[in-house]
């Protein structure tokens, strides 16, 4: 028996639209899935120092490749109005490039690696600036300057500046194994100061090691009574001191007559010790 017209058309008509709402829950399902791994991987270069759009606009280029400014800011969920300010910045920062096609200004994302070769960029053009800003530390103003220092960053942070002596010549009060010990590890600080050509002397406690670098390295040793919980950095016009104790303290005195002071009580000690 042969089946009517109508029936056919019918069950045409509900194929068609049980295909469609099949079509409908698997694109909402794939974008709700989609959207949970954006969120779940949100801001992952937010501790580089990009804001949220930046990232989601960079993002959002990667995933298309190339794209007209309307495209992006649909994929990443900006408004029309801010992604042209967005764009802009990626392709003044190195990421992204842009040219017009018909009219159209479209961007291309560049690799990520450029992300690397960014912050290289800012590392040279860093060293550049600090010696800058170190002169006007430096310059005329308050003849003695007092700065504390809390953690064990802050402390590293001192070492390194002794790193960066113009006079070439650290003097140092205390026990280096204790110093090193306390603040994580060794990190390289000697095996630097050396390659720096960067003299030392040293008044170390018990239990430190001897110098196996004469050159740059002269040591000698407090007597074995001597108790000093903390370390000590003479150089130019600072004096540092570091306090071993909790998460790392210290403080720093940045002043000629005061660092003269330092340098006349390390002479004496160097005199007494062995």
């Amino acid at each position: 028996m042969t089946k009517s017209v109508p029936q056919v058309v019918l069950r045409q008509k509900t194929f068609v639209m049980l295909a469609f709402f099949w079509l409908l829950w698997y694109y909402c399902v794939d974008e709700k899935s989609r959207q949970h791994m954006n969120k779940s991987e949100k801001n992952i270069l937010e501790p580089l120092g990009f804001d949220s759009k930046t990232e989601q606009a960079y993002r959002a280029l990667i995933r298309l490749a190339d794209a007209p400014a309307y495209r992006v800011a649909k994929e990443s969920g900006i408004k029309r109005t801010t992604i042209y300010h967005v764009l802009e910045n990626l392709v003044s920062q190195g990421l992204a490039s842009a040219y017009t096609a018909r009219g159209i200004r479209r961007y291309v994302a560049e690799s990520p690696h450029k992300i690397k070769s960014l912050f290289e960029q800012k590392t040279i053009l860093a060293e550049r600036i600090i010696p800058l800003l170190l002169e006007e530390t430096h310059k005329q103003g308050a003849l003695f300057k007092l700065g504390f220092l809390e953690g064990k960053e802050a402390l590293r942070g001192l070492s390194e500046e002794a790193l960066e002596a113009k006079e070439k010549n650290i003097l140092s009060i205390g026990s280096s194994r204790g110093l090193v010990a306390f603040l994580g590890g060794k990190y390289g600080y000697g095996k630097r100061r050396r390659e720096r050509g960067i003299r030392t002397r040293a008044l170390r406690l018990k239990g430190d090691e001897e110098s196996t670098h004469s050159a740059l390295t002269q040591i000698r040793f407090l007597p074995k009574t001597t108790e000093l919980p903390g370390h000590i950095l003479i150089f130019d016009n600072t004096v540092g001191v570091i306090l071993f104790e909790g998460n790392g303290y210290g403080f720093v005195v940045r002043s000629k007559a005061f660092t003269r002071v330092m340098r006349s009580l390390f002479e004496t000690l160097w005199q007494t010790a062995r």
